[in-house]
């Protein structure tokens, strides 16, 4: 066992030095969420100590008739009095029989599970352990009820030991946590109603792991049958934690229990340099709402996790190679959007990412799928394009086409979204006037008396206190993990970060400042609800576009474009428009540009409406440029934001839009 605070890579390094490879597995799996010794539920222990027709469980053996005993059988219960495990266990499994001979041909069920709980918890008999875990995960009424968290911490018990099966079964439980089977068990009173057991990735990947390498460290102790199961779940649960959300902590973790071989000294060095940069930067863009990019800690990270690609990719397991690439995309995203000396290498590794046999497993083809392939590959087009080296576009392009499921097939590299839906009509520029929210919008500014009004919560807006973070949907936590705290609604501007979409400030001083150069006051509309706290303060835009019916959120998926999306499941915001903002206002501050990059599908379109400060403004859609918004403020564009698209403010005021996301026509 280790401290709570102790690193587990710390006690990974330790205990590899002493070469006692399984015990690092089993003080790894124990530190980490034991369900079953630190939150499953009460111990059996109803016949522990149990009185027997007035005698405790080692002395009733003194009670047995024994007169017919051969000398062997007195010996044996001579033994069992002595409190030898291996002999209780023995009578545990004889008088559980119809026929038991130590009691006669009689048969005792209640005195076998006190010789199995004596052994199991009095006297630590990995044997006993198991059988208890095997008899509360299936149950054996009405004698024992079935209890997943004190099967699971039997189990544990005796995996401490080497206990092949028990290791494998551990980590069959942690992997699935409680099953719909389990929870109806408990509500029906058929099971116990103990502590829940959750599904614990690392953990169940420590205990796989025990019991895949077992029979190489301890052959004497290991079940050759196990070994191929064991490795085959191993596999499975490997792939589930590759998309899990993690902590950084835990992602550490997932790399040391993520292989089923020994970690190469150096590049287990490389990665504990890694996470430890990666940690620092985290903290420290947390701490301060993100306007501290610590770039230190990113090229320190980056350098690190390039080094482990670059000289031990070999010996890395499928995770371990998906986790390293991950992290650092993670990094270079951001550091390209910074230094065009990192665009290369962003463009490298998103297609070395986007390569890997994990990544290519996680594809999408709806805008709610998590998709690793597809924003991997749609982001190395974009790099690659961005570093001038339209061979390797076309590379990622053509590898975007090849994945037999993704919904990457595009045409151009000029239009790659991470969702690419064929057959719907593509163009970067839309007229305006085949949607009713732009016109709304500006027939409003257009009457003198409403634009006042309009101009007049704007300044609302500004005057509020500004600067939190606004992570796509999410909150990061310290640790790097993604949280449901629920967003802010009473401030104002909240910066905008996302890793794959750069931003560069001429100024750093613009940058660091508040919500930063790129802000949001929103979203207004998630199209589901309207933010009462915010429309609050900009009434006119809300009650502008309350009932329009061109917003993305009112199409309809109907059977006439089912192969669109699949109309049985639940339709989502995000299946509608590929984002769970859809009217927002943002703010782009002078000498800021939102670097190149491709929305999330084709299937909506983007209406920016210009409130004030369009002057200076460059808007390139595909390879088609419109400057101060075609006609400054007040004007609408609509285009497309799954072709690529970039924006420089190079004018002297803040520039302020409202966003909403419509439908594509072809779909509505």
């Amino acid at each position: 066992k280790t401290k709570p605070s102790m690193s587990m890579l710390s006690v990974h390094r330790m205990a590899r030095n002493t070469r006692s490879a399984i015990m690092l597995l089993l003080i790894l799996g124990m530190a980490l969420k034991t369900y079953g010794q630190e939150q499953g539920g009460q111990m059996y222990t109803d016949y522990k100590h149990n009185v027997f027709e007035g005698a405790s469980v080692l002395e009733r053996f003194s009670q047995l008739d024994t007169s017919k005993f051969t000398p062997e059988q007195k010996s044996f219960v001579e033994r069992c009095k002595q409190g030898d495990p291996n002999s209780i266990y023995a009578a545990a499994r004889d008088v559980g029989k119809e026929n038991s001979v130590l009691l006669g041909g009689k048969q005792d069920v209640e005195y076998s599970l006190a010789l199995y709980s004596f052994a199991a918890d009095e006297l630590d008999h990995p044997s006993s352990q198991a059988k208890l875990g095997e008899l509360f995960e299936l149950g054996k009424p009405p004698y024992v009820q079935r209890s997943t968290s004190v099967a699971l911490h039997y189990y544990q018990k005796a995996g401490e030991h080497g206990h092949h099966s028990s290791l494998y079964n551990a980590g069959r439980i942690l992997a699935r946590g409680m099953t719909e089977e389990d929870i109806a068990a408990v509500q029906s009173g058929e099971a116990r109603s103990d502590r829940f057991v959750q599904v614990d990735l690392i953990g169940a990947m420590a205990y796989l792991q025990a019991a895949a390498t077992l029979h190489i460290h301890y052959p004497e102790d290991s079940d050759e049958s196990l070994v191929p199961l064991s490795i085959e779940a191993h596999g499975v649960v490997s792939a589930n934690a590759a998309h899990a959300d993690f902590t950084l902590r835990q992602v550490a973790d997932a790399f040391v229990f993520g292989t089923l071989s020994e970690v190469n000294d150096e590049a287990d060095v490389l990665w504990r340099n890694a996470v430890d940069h990666l940690l620092k930067f985290n903290e420290t863009f947390v701490a301060t709402d993100g306007r501290v990019q610590d770039t230190v800690q990113m090229k320190g990270a980056a350098k690190y996790l390039r080094d482990i690609v670059q000289q031990h990719s070999d010996s890395l397991s499928s995770l371990q190679l998906y986790l390293v690439l991950d992290n650092l995309n993670d990094m270079l995203g951001p550091l390209a959007g910074l230094d065009n000396s990192y665009v290369s290498d962003a463009a490298k590794y998103a297609l070395q990412l986007a390569s890997t046999e994990l990544c290519i497993g996680k594809y999408a083809n709806t805008e709610s799928d998590p998709a690793c392939f597809n924003g991997a590959i749609s982001a190395a087009v974009s790099y690659y394009r961005r570093a001038g080296d339209e061979d390797g576009a076309l590379e990622s392009l053509d590898l975007g086409k090849s994945h037999p499921y993704a919904a990457t097939h595009w045409d151009t590299v000029l239009q790659t979204p991470r969702v690419y839906h064929e057959g719907i009509t593509s163009k970067p520029w839309w007229d305006i006037s085949q949607f009713t929210a732009p016109s709304t919008l500006k027939a409003l500014y257009e009457n003198p008396a409403s634009k006042s009004q309009i101009l007049k919560e704007l300044e609302s807006v500004i005057n509020l206190q500004e600067g939190s973070l606004r992570m796509e949907e999410v909150i990061i936590d310290v640790d790097g993990a993604a949280s449901s705290t629920a967003i802010d609604t009473t401030g104002g501007l909240q910066r905008i970060f996302t890793p794959y979409i750069g931003v560069r400030t001429a100024d750093a001083a613009t940058a660091q400042e508040g919500a930063g150069g790129w802000s949001e006051f929103g979203p207004l509309f998630d199209g589901v609800n309207w933010s009462r706290e915010r429309c609050a303060v900009v009434p006119s835009i809300c009650n502008a576009l309350r009932e329009d019916k061109s917003l993305c959120s009112e199409r309809k998926i109907s059977s006439d474009n089912a192969a669109f999306v699949n109309s049985q499941k639940k339709t989502t915001i995000w299946e509608l428009c590929g984002s769970g903002t859809v009217v927002t206002i943002l703010r782009l501050r002078p000498g800021t540009s939102i670097l190149p990059h491709c929305g999330t599908t084709n299937a909506r379109l983007i209406m920016h409406f210009p409130l004030i400060g369009s002057d200076g403004v460059k808007f390139v859609v595909g390879d088609e440029t419109v400057m101060n918004y075609g006609g400054g403020d007040g004007h609408p564009i609509v285009f497309d934001d799954s072709f690529e698209h970039h924006v420089y403010h190079e004018g002297t005021e803040d520039r302020f839009v409202v966003l909403a996301v419509l439908g594509h026509p072809d779909l509505m």
